[in-house]
């Protein structure tokens, strides 16, 4: 065998067959369903253009359902929306408020414990200046009075000068 055995062959009709068959059927169809139809062509026509004005209708009272339909939801899911706005607002304010009243609180507390604080250095400050005081007086008594440059007396001098330093 040689290829050209193996090929498969492809036969063509020349002809204008299928046209012309296709006419002559569409208009013996035609015929036929105007021999056989139960109603004239008017009834067909105006059955045609009750069908047309049913479905524009049955379209328009789709359309309107779909309308109410949506403007319902968009409603409900606006006022859904305000009313969570409206509590996370009011969070915001009372999570604000809070914290203005506990910065307003430690402020209190803060200026409460300077001032305890400046009181309890005060009393520091004349405990010491008195325990100074009754050191003099009886050193004055006793042994012998120190001399104006000893170490007492410096640091009598920083007390009094209230540089706010303790001494240990």
């Amino acid at each position: 065998m040689t290829d050209q055995d193996q090929q498969p062959t492809v036969i063509v009709e020349r002809g204008g067959g299928g046209v012309v068959a296709f006419l002559c059927g569409a208009l013996v169809g035609a015929g036929v369903a105007l021999l056989f139809a139960p109603k004239s062509g008017e009834e067909t026509q105006a059955d045609l253009r009750e069908g047309a004005r049913r479905f524009r209708e049955g379209a328009g009272e789709k359309l309107t359902d779909l309308r109410d339909n949506v403007e319902d939801r968009y409603g409900r899911t606006r006022e859904e929306m305000g009313e969570r706005m409206g509590a996370i607002r009011k969070n915001v304010r009372d999570r604000q408020q809070k914290a203005e009243e506990a910065l307003k609180a430690g402020k209190d507390a803060a200026r409460q414990a300077r001032s305890d604080l400046e009181a309890r250095v005060a009393e520091s400050k004349a405990a010491y200046r008195a325990a100074l005081a009754e050191g003099a007086a009886a050193d004055g008594e006793g042994a012998g009075e120190e001399e104006p440059g000893d170490a007492t007396g410096a640091d009598a001098e920083a007390g009094e000068k209230g540089d706010g330093a303790a001494p240990e």
